[in-house]
């Protein structure tokens, strides 16, 4: 058996034929309709990818997709929102609330079969890079999701924050533009504000001589400089 999908969505004939490619595809897909089950079943079953619809029985998916980057084992899990709303601020919100990616229904099954093999691929070679990476006194382990300065745990950051500091890190000094960064962690090469926003969140939940070395460059993108 393949790895295992979360699907959550309400609307059962787009949760039928989701479960069905992504089940013919050879992934374990674990289904359900509503926000409370899902959290049982990601709890329980661990998967290795979930996808949500926004607007759910019981909550909206954005909430559920944000709980999911809170969570201190398992906040890295790649996360598809999976919605009807195409409007601007909701894909926005999407990802402020950590998504990888969005996609507006309908989209075509095999579409979806593609972000799906796509995003856990990344995952699978972020963690063969290695379990961790150092610049100086940051040091940052993968796969356990740990940040130390100086020795001590950053524990606040969420997974985007957390994957966005890896990616500065990973290939400084290079300046690294918004389009490369969003390709890189978000899949696509729109809404760049989106990036500065969790830059900005990233500063203030680090300590101030970490964050004086993620730097802005005018015109150009961000950088990590030892």
């Amino acid at each position: 058996m393949g790895k295992t999908i979360l699907l959550v969505e309400d609307e059962p004939q787009s949760r039928n034929i989701a479960q069905n490619v992504l089940s013919a595809t050879g992934y374990r897909v674990i289904a359900t309709d509503a926000i409370t089950p899902a959290w049982h079943l990601f709890s329980t079953e661990k998967p290795d990818l979930a996808i949500v619809d926004i607007n759910l029985p019981d909550g909206s998916g954005l909430d559920f997709c944000k709980k999911i980057r809170a969570h201190p084992e398992r906040g890295t899990t790649p996360v598809v929102i999976l919605t009807g709303q195409s409007g601007f601020e909701t894909k926005v919100e999407g990802f402020q609330a950590g998504a990888d990616q969005y996609l507006v229904k309908p989209v075509p099954p095999q579409e979806l079969v593609l972000w799906v093999e796509a995003l856990l691929r990344r995952l699978s070679l972020d963690t063969e890079e290695g379990d961790t990476l150092k610049a100086g006194d940051c040091e940052i382990q993968v796969k356990s999701h740990i940040v130390k300065w100086k020795g001590a745990d950053i524990t606040n950051l969420t997974g985007k924050e957390f994957d966005l500091l890896w990616y500065l890190v990973k290939n400084r000094p290079k300046v690294l533009s918004r389009k490369q960064i969003l390709s890189k962690l978000w899949h696509t090469i729109t809404v760049d504000h989106v990036v500065d926003t969790h830059l900005t969140n990233l500063r203030k939940k680090v300590p101030q001589e970490l964050s004086d070395k993620i730097q802005t460059i005018p015109g150009k993108g961000f950088r990590f400089l030892e």
